[in-house]
């Protein structure tokens, strides 16, 4: 932890090597808040926005979805609707036309978007997905899980 000083006041502040931002809505546009500060770091451009999860946090433009990293940097592109938040396997669930599927960090597709449905790994790395009217389960690897 760094400490900043302020001569107007005798007290110390601690403040994390790890800048922490919070999603905030001003006039119907999201963006990123320093938590510490209070000064805007991801401008509010965006229809909506999730919280950062594993580095990456979810945003809405244009009414489609991708993903942006603590800088403001699209990472991966707005293309997706439906998308889903990174889970702790590095992998979120995406929509292109109707059908779901699976990319990483980078915005590669892991698991083919070929699913009817597809939302998130749980934790234990299962993630229910539906394909031609049956539902079941698949791990990180895209294989049918009983």
């Amino acid at each position: 932890m760094a400490k900043r000083q302020t001569k107007e006041k005798s007290t110390t502040t601690l403040v994390s090597k790890t800048q922490k931002l919070v999603v905030s809505e001003n006039n119907g546009k999201w963006g990123f808040l320093d938590a510490v500060t209070g000064e805007e770091v991801v401008p509010f451009i965006y229809d909506c926005a999730h919280a950062f999860s594993v580095e990456l946090a979810l945003v809405r433009l244009n009414g489609w979805w991708g993903y942006i990293d603590k800088t403001g940097r699209e990472v991966i592109p707005c293309i997706y609707n439906p998308a889903w938040s990174f889970t702790k396997t590095g992998l979120a669930a995406v929509g292109i036309e109707g059908k779901c599927g699976f990319i990483d960090q980078t915005g590669e597709v892991v698991i083919p978007l070929i699913y009817d449905d597809a939302r998130y790994f749980n934790k234990d790395g299962k993630a229910k997905v539906k394909l031609n009217g049956k539902t079941f389960f698949i791990d990180v690897k895209g294989d049918w899980i009983e």
